[in-house]
């Protein structure tokens, strides 16, 4: 049987995503990629979880981005929560746990509040925060100040409207412990296969969200596990001891941890689910 396996499905007349997903246990995991982020950027856990016993791994390409359908319309994580509805439904998942890296979290939870916990066994925050601005980002769990004094937001929003090879650059840095030039051009090579439109577009979309509160709800309802970056280690332990104290908060290397980190990052995982299904 094949573990590992590539497929083209299709959502609707517009839309067909693609899905990349290994091993054929029972129990799935399934992680969402960030701004104008693939499936690729999991391949470490795609192998990881070829083999294993007891869990397989599923991931995908969002609209517009990568291998998947480039669409005029939809660009915002209202209908992101909606096409991962229908990804989820059309293969048939259930029991799983589900999580999202980055501005991939917004998708996640988009979904959880449109469509509820009822098939997750377990939630990820994979270094992106509930809601996207607040007063001061070096003490809150935000991406942005209202205020955008350090204009990083408007970076991520004109950057690649205005200059993207450069904010690539700076992005990849960011994201990056080793900024090699295999790396760099890596991540580039990743991000240019979304639309600059389209990476303006969801920056924008993404600032307006806060789902604190469903965040918080979500405490007594499904285990939660937070994976973020050194960087935010405090604001974010600050937020969950006061908001979602049984969630469990780990802090590795900087925003690609799972990839350059891939062994911790994959072990920290796995004890995750096993304390999930065992």
């Amino acid at each position: 049987m094949t573990k590992r396996l590539s497929s083209a499905v299709k959502i609707d007349d517009e839309l067909t995503l693609h899905v990349e997903s290994a091993g054929t246990a029972k129990h799935a995991v399934m992680l969402v990629p960030g701004w104008t982020m693939t499936s690729e950027v999991f391949s470490r856990q795609l192998s990881y979880f070829e083999d294993h016993p007891d869990y397989r791994f599923v991931t995908y390409d969002p609209r517009s981005h990568g291998r998947s359908a480039d669409t005029p319309g939809g660009h915002h994580y209202e209908q992101h929560g909606r096409d991962l509805h229908a990804l989820v439904e059309t293969l048939g998942l259930d029991d799983f746990v589900l999580g999202g890296w980055s501005f991939g979290v917004l998708d996640v939870l988009s979904y959880v509040d449109q469509f509820g916990t009822d098939k997750l066994s377990g939630l990820i925050m994979l270094d992106g925060s509930p809601k996207s601005r607040g007063t001061d980002n070096t003490k809150e769990w935000v991406s942005y100040r209202y205020d955008d004094a350090d204009a990083r937001e408007e970076f991520f929003t004109m950057g690649p409207l205005r200059d993207r090879a450069g904010t690539n650059e700076e992005f990849a840095k960011w994201m990056l412990e080793e900024t090699s030039g295999v790396n760099m051009e890596w991540v580039a090579g990743i991000t240019n296969q979304t639309r600059d439109e389209v990476a303006a577009l969801l920056n924008a979309a993404g600032a307006f969200l806060d789902y604190s509160d469903l965040l918080v709800e979500l405490n007594d309802v499904v285990p939660l596990l937070y994976v973020v970056s050194e960087a935010v280690k405090a604001p974010v332990q600050r937020w969950s001891r006061q908001n979602t104290p049984k969630a469990q908060v780990i802090a590795l290397g900087k925003h690609l941890m799972f990839w350059e980190r891939a062994a911790e990052f994959n072990a920290e995982l796995e004890q995750f689910l096993e304390s999930i299904h065992h």
